[in-house]
């Protein structure tokens, strides 16, 4: 696929989706679960003929559903990139797909660079923001920048307290860095939030071995 067969008419940026834009979108994404490759086909068919937002962000979809990471990421931010700043919601959500994307390609720069993005465009609406701050944390800790990764996490937790999984993934951060009392009293908190948690159940474990040992336990 060439670069220039990513980039979207102007008509079509400018304008919103239909009741029937958005209907085909759904049962675009519908397929992906079943075959990722028919949906790339049809979305791809659909962008086409009509030259459809919805048919350009479901074949990226389905190319990241195919484990073509890379691909699916570049294509979800630079439909992003061309979306009008005054469709916030819809720029947040693709350069949002699109960090997740990278993620899953490994690729944390990537991801911290598509997500910061997101967040910058909702930041007047702190509601958008808590999954956003948990999804960079994500990228940073990939990194292993620990700092970064707990200092989301924090901001995510001051928005939506109660979050199980913010307060294991800054256990760990914390952990990381040194600070076991506290990484054990996030695990804790997680675990009193979702007592069947798995991961936060080892997490907690974690913790209490890294207070124990003075060392922190890397994770598998």
């Amino acid at each position: 696929m060439s670069i220039a067969a990513l980039i979207l008419p102007i008509a079509l940026l400018q304008g919103g989706a239909s009741a029937a834009g958005a209907e085909r979108f759904q049962q675009c994404v519908a397929i992906i679960e079943e075959d990722p490759a028919r949906a790339y086909e049809e979305g791809m068919a659909w962008a086409s003929e009509a030259q459809a937002l919805g048919g350009y962000r479901c074949a990226a979809m389905a190319l990241v559903a195919q484990s073509r990471h890379e691909e699916g990421a570049r294509r979800l931010e630079s439909l992003a990139a061309s979306v009008n700043l005054d469709r916030t919601a819809l720029r947040a959500e693709l350069y949002s797909q699109a960090g997740n994307a990278w993620l899953l390609a490994r690729e944390p720069a990537q991801a911290v660079s598509a997500l910061t993005r997101a967040i910058v465009t909702v930041e007047s609406d702190p509601s958008q923001l808590p999954d956003l701050l948990i999804d960079r944390a994500r990228a940073y800790a990939m990194e292993r920048d620990w700092r970064h990764s707990e200092e989301d996490l924090s901001r995510s937790l001051d928005l939506r307290a109660e979050d199980p999984l913010a307060l294991r993934l800054r256990a760990a951060a914390r952990m990381h860095q040194n600070s076991f009392d506290l990484a054990e009293a996030d695990a804790q908190a997680a675990v009193t939030l979702a007592p069947t948690d798995v991961e936060a159940l080892l997490m907690l474990g974690h913790a209490r071995e890294a207070r124990r040992t003075g060392q922190p336990v890397m994770e598998q």
